[in-house]
């Protein structure tokens, strides 16, 4: 009989934040954005966008600054704005690169989970390399994105397993509730004291993960 621990599993990682130096840049987007349209709070309503896809942050932009435009020229208005503020931004964040290719090496299967349009993860993968992962899985993807488990159930599947195999990283409470919704072990990255789903495995960086540290998170 095979031990649950010799079985296969699998890492899905969320990209802004997380693995990619994106997520500050998209948070000062937002800002601008409210700034332009002579909001308030601009940082809290960047803050309530971080882990959004650009519908969803179209949609608390219109409904916290009261604006008349659509949803959808709102989500198009910060395509257009990201995509420039990402022309000189996109880098690895600490740890990100070497975590991948000790997750490579040691033959764990990979898929990036992202609220992030296709486009752009294109536009991000001719500046660094995504060869390791097997499935990409992005806004455009599922109908339903997080923090709706749906991305990560589809990314598990995506490499053939079911998401209680799957250990998801994430830097988002967005993000964080749609992989433990979706049945993840979950690890977070960053900020200790923010407030997250219980049973969360909480990093400071990935420069602290590696491949054994993630096993030990399983109870397979």
């Amino acid at each position: 009989m095979t031990h649950a621990r010799s079985l296969p599993w699998g890492v899905l990682s969320d990209m802004d934040g997380t693995l990619l130096d994106t997520e500050s840049t998209w948070l000062r987007v937002v800002e601008r954005f409210v700034f332009d349209h002579d909001g308030t709070d601009a940082a809290g309503v960047a803050a309530a966008s971080e882990g959004l896809d650009l519908d969803r942050a179209a949609v608390l932009l219109r409904e916290r600054l009261d604006l008349v435009a659509a949803p959808a020229d709102i989500a198009a208005d910060l395509d257009r704005r990201a995509l420039a503020a990402y022309a000189d931004a996109v880098t690895w964040r600490p740890g990100a690169p070497e975590l991948l290719r000790a997750l490579v090496d040691a033959d764990v299967p990979l898929a990036l989970v992202t609220s992030s349009p296709r486009h752009w993860v294109d536009g991000f993968a001719q500046r660094v390399d995504f060869s390791a992962f097997r499935a990409v899985v992005t806004a455009d993807d599922t109908a339903r994105t997080k923090p709706a488990p749906d991305p990560y159930l589809d990314g598990a599947a995506a490499l053939g397993l079911p998401a209680a195999r799957c250990v998801a990283i994430e830097d988002s409470l967005v993000g964080a509730w749609a992989a433990v919704s979706a049945g993840c072990v979950t690890v977070v990255v960053g900020d200790p004291a923010r407030s997250l789903p219980p049973g969360v495995h909480r990093v400071a960086s990935l420069t602290q993960v590696d491949v054994p540290m993630l096993r030990r998170m399983t109870s397979w």
